[in-house]
């Protein structure tokens, strides 16, 4: 029996990332079938929603004498993985957040492509970050001007906390599992960037109905 269907050629990932800016050009959503393997959307949901707030995190993986790692995340409104990727910067970066060199599961991207990729999906999106300076400072260029605009959780927190009466410590920072069991939220269990951005939407969440 002879095979009349040809099999099509698998599209690279750099090919897929191609279809992916034109698609959000156009101002469409992305599947999650559609998404290179490194970039990891979320298991509970098929579909990125062009939403208001776009929730991040960023922590350094790896970094030697001549690159860095970095992984970044972003959760919409709705609790979707917008994107979790790995990506390589030329820059020599300085380690923060206590994060060490571990094995990556995929090869990063490049940071060229990552950033004209996340222009594209922060376009017109408010960015909601634990730490605000640090962590926006630590995007692409031109990643805060394509975005509406910029929060800041832990600076949102201290208001609520004096409005409301939290006690907080002055002698300590106050850092994410802090804010998230003083407000009877189970604490973060691991460093990952996308879960990390999950909990910093809890935390806004929660704020919502507090504030």
């Amino acid at each position: 029996m002879f095979n009349f269907f040809k099999k099509k050629k698998p599209r690279t990932s750099a090919e897929k990332i191609e279809d992916i800016l034109d698609i959000l050009e156009r101002g469409g959503v992305i599947r999650g079938t559609q998404l290179p393997d490194h970039i990891f959307p979320s298991r509970t949901s098929h579909q990125v929603s062009a939403s208001e707030h776009l929730y991040f995190a960023v922590r350094s993986v790896a970094a030697d004498g001549r690159q860095h790692v970095m992984q970044y995340a972003f959760v919409d409104d709705r609790g979707n993985v917008a994107l979790s990727a790995f990506v390589r910067s030329s820059s020599p970066a300085t380690m923060f957040g206590g994060g060490a060199s571990e094995d990556l599961s995929a090869e990063p991207m490049e940071e060229a492509v990552f950033a004209t990729l996340v222009a594209k999906l922060c376009r017109g999106a408010t960015l909601v970050a634990f730490h605000r300076v640090l962590q926006t400072g630590l995007l692409p260029a031109g990643t805060v001007e394509a975005a509406a605009g910029t929060e800041c959780a832990w600076r949102r927190f201290q208001a609520v906390a004096r409005r409301k009466g939290i006690q907080l410590s002055r002698r300590e920072p106050l850092a994410l599992n802090d804010c998230l069991q003083k407000l009877g939220m189970a604490p973060l269990e691991s460093e990952d960037a996308a879960v990390r951005a999950l909990a910093i939407r809890r935390l806004w969440r929660k704020l919502d109905n507090i504030d």
